[in-house]
């Protein structure tokens, strides 16, 4: 198998998802960018606590040792 023509292959088939992901977008640039940046601060948000809570489960472990 030729790698040279599976990569052409493959960045073309990238290339025409792309722009159909663009033709076919069902909102602007800025609003997508909005959620994600929306959705990345809450899940960060709830890794946050989550460490937290650990840490926290964690040296009351300690303590009882």
């Amino acid at each position: 198998m030729d790698i040279g023509k599976t990569l052409f292959t493959f960045l073309a088939g990238a290339a025409v998802g792309a722009v159909a992901a663009l033709l076919l977008a069902p909102e602007s640039g800025e609003k997508t960018r909005g959620r994600i940046r929306a959705k990345a601060a809450a899940a960060a948000g709830m890794a946050k606590e989550k460490i937290l809570e650990g840490l926290d489960d964690l040296e009351e472990a300690l303590e009882e040792n």
